[in-house]
């Protein structure tokens, strides 16, 4: 199978596991040994500044969300765009570090965009494939855009896009499909 690093993993409506139900998750890394992604449209109710005040100074005020990135935990994961701070480029432009040095300067500096993670979403070998294979997930692009919206709605506009786009050209199709 194709990489899906860089796609969006959509769950369907099939897909009932309160860790996955209506989530989109991006896939950061995918192969041979399995794939690891981050559900980008699951903000919890924890502040960066409650999560991460104690330890980083420069959290003290950021009343951004802590987002749940999937059911397995471990470090905090930044999704950010600063290409001079890096990390893993899953999606051109967009970067993915657990680098302490790097959160607390993407936490200080605010300028660019960023979501933080708590959890992250991990597939052993073969496991994501079988689950593509019983219709759990659709796969599309990943965008910047669509990454870092603070949208409720992302995953039913997601749908929409993918629905849509099996009979119109995805770059033809509006924002807000009723203004067509």
């Amino acid at each position: 199978m194709k990489s899906l690093t860089g796609k969006f993993l959509l769950a369907t409506p099939p897909l009932v596991d309160p860790n996955f139900a209506r989530t989109v998750v991006l896939i950061v890394r995918h192969d041979e040994d399995g794939a690891f992604g981050l559900v980008v449209n699951r903000p919890t109710p924890l502040d960066i500044a409650t999560a991460l005040g104690d330890t980083i100074e420069a959290a003290h005020d950021v009343k951004l969300p802590v987002y749940f990135g999937g059911p397995c935990p471990g470090p905090a994961f930044v999704l950010h765009t600063d290409p001079t701070i890096g990390g893993e480029e899953p999606v051109e432009g967009v970067f993915v570090t657990t680098d302490r040095d790097a959160i607390e300067t993407l936490i200080r500096n605010q300028s660019e965009p960023f979501k933080l993670f708590a959890s992250y979403s991990g597939w052993s070998r073969g496991q994501i494939e079988g689950e593509l294979a019983e219709g759990s997930w659709l796969v599309i692009d990943a965008t910047s855009n669509d990454i870092f919206a603070s949208d409720p709605h992302l995953w039913t506009r997601l749908h929409t896009r993918a629905n849509l786009s099996r009979f119109v050209k995805p770059d033809l199709i509006p924002e807000d499909p009723s203004v067509n």
